[in-house]
């Protein structure tokens, strides 16, 4: 007989085994299985919003209207100081002439003023080539820092290198201080009584043609006069003014 042939194991990797569901007929169940775990995406801030057009327009129109206000400013700036050198302004003279007494009666039991001045005031332009327009304005008496009676400015025109002498009314009726009511009394007994009149009053200045915006002029005089007894025209003892130009 012939000879049996020999089976030899083959020595090899093994057989993959049969997954669950062939060796036991059963699926896997869910709860076995294990997701791999990741970590969570990082937090990423929330973009921001692109900068609006509006915010732009109005820093530019914030930034044009600076230039313009420059500009105008350095244009103002110039032409006040070529003016200044052309025509080389000079300031006005304020000086008080005389001063009458209409009316000054004194009630000593209520302690009350009723008085009237007339002031004549000279006013002199030393500019050859500037003209002055004065819109009115008030004009005030005082007596140790308590006005007694007031008026207004007349409104004039001055011409270049010209002299003016308005007269001006002013009337009043104070109550006054018994302190400043026994002073004055006592300043009339000596003959020395202090009077301060100011003047508050709108100017515009013309250079040629050109009539530049309106400023304040303000004068200040002070007066000793030797009475204020009604009827007569007050020896002024001591006179002194000053003008200033407010822009």
């Amino acid at each position: 007989m012939g000879d049996y042939h020999r089976i030899h194991p083959v020595v090899g990797s093994p057989q993959p085994s049969a997954p669950p569901e062939q060796a036991g007929g059963k699926k896997p169940s869910h709860e076995n299985l294990q997701l791999p775990i990741t970590a969570p995406p990082p937090y990423a801030p929330a973009p921001l919003p692109p900068p609006r057009r509006k915010r732009r327009r109005c820093c530019r129109c914030v930034c044009w209207t600076l230039l313009a206000v420059v500009i105008l400013i350095v244009a103002l700036g110039a032409t006040a100081g070529i003016l200044y050198l052309v025509f080389r302004p000079k300031i006005p003279n304020f000086h008080v002439d005389r001063l009458t007494v209409t009316k000054f009666n004194v009630n000593t039991t209520t302690m009350t003023v009723t008085d009237a001045f007339d002031v004549d005031v000279t006013a002199t332009n030393p500019n050859s080539h500037i003209g002055i327009y004065y819109d009115g304005g008030e004009v005030t008496a005082s007596f140790n820092g308590t006005q007694l009676c007031s008026g207004a400015f007349p409104t004039l025109y001055q011409g270049h290198r010209t002299t003016v002498q308005p007269r001006i009314s002013l009337t009043g009726e104070t109550r006054l201080d018994s302190a400043v009511a026994v002073q004055l009394i006592q300043q009339q007994q000596a003959g020395f009584v202090p009077l301060t009149v100011r003047a508050r009053v709108p100017i515009r200045i013309k250079f040629g043609a050109i009539k530049l915006w309106k400023m304040t002029g303000k004068a200040d005089c002070n007066l000793v006069v030797n009475n204020l007894h009604a009827g007569t025209q007050l020896h002024i003892q001591s006179n002194s003014c000053s003008f200033k130009l407010k822009i």
